[in-house]
């Protein structure tokens, strides 16, 4: 499988690209020489690379991350150009052109603009330019933001349809516990459910430059495997990492692909942020999750939050457990009011 791959992302986070004065060159121009060999053997590599407000730190002469949302905004802006330009210096000692694209969710949710990223990752392709990809973190509010690069990951290997995601760590791979701590951790060596790997292993970690820790590569490995695309998480610092896997060594965690999602599903489940909930009593619970029925609004005890016609919104029981998610028929002022299926079977995505 891993041989036939022709279009590959490579993820590579802050924990690879930090060190003591800043900006890791060394890494930059490993993982540049290693893309450059990938691109020489005919595969299409696109690279998800955190590290802007890192450059921007070190830029600004920094000793801590930023405090606030508008401090991040602000250092990204600094570092972005920064880190591009140790790219750009990397890659152009093998030959290459490199792009910068700069992402938002508002970015990938949009039919339109998730379908002209599609196209300039391809017109790039064909121009043998090597993109690299991060969260616009410049504009990025709340309402708009991916929240870390592992998810973008996930979400651009989608885009491009890749035949395989790489996302590089610390580690070799997913353990039950941290290898860092207890010298007894077991490596998995292959994932086929995200549930069973949440019953074995302990996910409490997380590193003081990264976004998130280890679950967090995990949930966006699962999206991406949801969708069909294979995953490996793998240990960034090993010579040569990316180019080892592509020739079908045994290296890192695989995550097996299982073409569960279609475009709309993947988009409702894990591009959509919820602009409200309906909580809806037992009858029409039963009716959706057993009898494949619709949603109606006579099922609907509660409608929290304000949303339009075409909105996602999540269900939930009376209990409070999640159901599904879905795009409604209606607003939430004519909800209760209204005489049609508020929620179609087709536009439900179950959790």
């Amino acid at each position: 499988m891993l041989r036939q791959v022709k279009r590959v992302v490579i993820k590579v986070g802050s924990q690879l690209l930090a060190e003591k004065n800043g900006l890791n060159k060394n890494f930059i121009e490993k993982i540049a020489e290693e893309i450059s060999t990938l691109k020489r053997e005919g595969k299409e590599v696109i690279l998800v690379s955190s590290g802007a407000v890192l450059a921007g730190i070190k830029v600004l002469n920094l000793d801590r991350k930023p405090k606030s949302l508008q401090e991040k905004q602000a250092l990204s802006a600094v570092g972005q150009p920064y880190l591009m330009a140790e790219y750009t210096q990397a890659f152009k000692k093998h030959g290459y052109n490199i792009a910068q694209v700069l992402l938002t969710a508002e970015d990938l949710r949009s039919k339109k603009r998730f379908s002209h990223a599609k196209d300039t990752f391809h017109a790039l392709s064909k121009l043998n330019v090597i993109p690299i990809v991060n969260e616009n973190d410049t504009v990025s509010v709340e309402e708009i933001k991916i929240g870390d690069n592992d998810n973008l990951a996930a979400h651009v290997s989608v885009v491009v349809e890749a035949d395989l995601l790489i996302m590089l760590t610390t580690t070799n791979g997913i353990f039950d516990k941290d290898p860092n701590i207890f010298p007894d951790a077991k490596k998995i060596e292959s994932v086929k459910d995200i549930h069973e790997l949440q019953l074995t292993c302990d996910f409490s970690g997380k590193s003081p430059f990264g976004t998130g820790g280890m679950w967090t590569k995990v949930e966006a490995a699962f999206k991406a495997a949801r969708k069909g695309i294979p995953v490996i998480i793998a240990n960034g610092r090993e010579e040569k990492i990316t180019v080892k896997i592509l020739k079908g060594k045994k290296k890192g965690t695989l995550f097996l692909p299982k073409k569960e999602l279609k475009a709309k599903a993947y988009r409702i489940l894990y591009l959509e942020k919820p602009k409200g909930k309906l909580i809806i009593d037992k009858g029409a619970e039963e009716a959706v999750l057993e009898k494949g029925k619709s949603l109606l609004p006579k099922g609907v005890k509660k409608v929290e939050g304000t949303f339009e016609r075409g909105d996602v919104v999540e269900v939930v029981n009376t209990e409070g457990k999640k159901l599904f998610k879905g795009i409604v028929k209606c607003s939430s002022r004519e909800l209760l009011s209204f005489d049609k299926e508020c929620i179609h079977r087709d536009d439900m995505v179950f959790l």
